[in-house]
């Protein structure tokens, strides 16, 4: 069994991925493998990969730590199936990044009595489940971003967080100007960072439904997403005035909402919204 040679040669590669040594680290591919850079991106040949791994390095701000925590080999003649427990780390937007990942490698036993990974799948079988994302909504109040927010975490492995529902169980009666919603608003945004990226490094979705009508807010959300390496989708809802209000009215009326605005109330955080640019670079639904 060559299980001891195939860990020492992934040790290897590993060391020079760290040190972003990408020429030596070609000596470990077969001429024709394939690198999963992500899913649904794949690098195929050496020429691919070698240009793949700059782009990576720079991805993770030339911080990428590459190990392997755990290794079984299944071998057959030529070729050897390696499965491990990849483990990363990095620093992404000033803030320590970490991911496990269950990877699949596939190596063949060459011609010249060396093993060369034909394969390099970092993820695994993830590949077959929908990857994380991050939801955000944008829309003016009452344009319906919670009943859409409850409607994208029907999806399988969706978790929804509505600032409505922290900032009343937080903050009870706490909130009676927008002065104090703009404040409790801001501490919640710190509580709430760090524990979204963990529900998406842990693959699942998260609709975070907190108005992203900011730029500034839209940023802090975007940056998140980038810290936990998943895709977002900003969910514009463009509603009139006219028709956002008469929604008001009624859920006012109902008395099914934590929180009570009028019309006042309403023109005034309005005065706040700005609609998405192209230059903010985010992934835009409009509804």
């Amino acid at each position: 069994m060559p299980e001891q040679k195939l860990k020492e040669i992934i040790a290897a590669a590993d060391h020079a991925i760290n040190q972003e040594a990408f020429d030596q680290l070609m000596a470990f591919y077969a001429d024709d493998a394939v690198l999963v850079i992500q899913p649904g991106m794949l690098a195929q040949g050496v020429e691919q990969i070698r240009a793949a791994f700059p782009a990576i390095a720079n991805y993770f701000n030339h911080s990428l730590q590459v190990s392997q925590a755990d290794m079984q080999v299944i071998a057959s003649g030529d070729t050897a199936l390696v499965l491990a427990r990849t483990e990363l780390q990095a620093q992404q937007e000033g803030r320590p990044w970490h991911a496990t990942r269950f990877a699949t490698y596939v190596f063949r036993h060459d011609q010249v009595g060396e093993w060369r990974c034909a394969i390099d799948n970092s993820y695994g079988t993830s590949l077959l489940a929908t990857p994380p994302t991050l939801h955000l909504l944008c829309g003016k109040i009452g344009a319906g971003k919670s009943t859409l927010a409850r409607q994208l975490a029907e999806e399988e492995k969706t978790v929804l967080i509505s600032e409505d529902v922290w900032l009343a169980k937080l903050y009870p009666d706490a909130i009676r100007e927008v002065a104090d919603y703009v404040r409790c608003a801001g501490l919640l945004k710190n509580l709430l960072a760090e524990h979204v990226i963990a529900l998406l490094g842990a693959g699942l979705s998260v609709v975070l439904d907190l108005p992203a009508n900011t730029v500034a807010s839209r940023q802090w959300a975007k940056s998140i997403a980038t810290q936990a390496a998943v895709a977002h989708t900003l969910h514009w809802l463009e509603v009139p005035d006219q028709v956002c209000k008469q929604r008001l009215h009624l859920r006012n009326q109902s008395g099914s909402h934590p929180f009570i605005v009028d019309d006042a109330t309403f023109e005034r955080i309005s005065e706040y919204f700005v609609p998405p640019r192209d230059d903010e670079e985010l992934n835009v639904l409009r509804h």
